[in-house]
């Protein structure tokens, strides 16, 4: 495929985990449509609640864990390179 994502920050590392950690239901993403998307829209509020209340050597952790996915994505990708439309 053309389209390569970009690598994940640390803030959607942190979100990705916090909703999979915070979810009601058996699974969460199941529904689709308007309902999906205004509870994705909450838990994206919630999550960044979440984040900022978090201390710092927290944060760190997630960032690590980016710079690896960073280092990990370069590898797999070496031609990346960002290009905002």
């Amino acid at each position: 495929p053309d389209y390569v994502p970009r690598p994940e920050n640390c803030f959607i590392i942190f979100r990705n985990e916090w909703v999979r950690q915070n979810a009601r239901g058996p699974n969460p993403n199941r529904s689709r449509g308007k309902s999906s998307a205004i509870m994705q829209k909450r838990m994206s509020k919630r999550a960044s609640e979440a984040w900022n209340a978090l201390p710092q050597s927290e944060r760190n952790h997630f960032k690590t864990l980016a710079d690896q996915r960073k280092v990990e994505h370069a590898q797999a990708h070496p031609e990346y390179r960002y290009r905002p439309n």
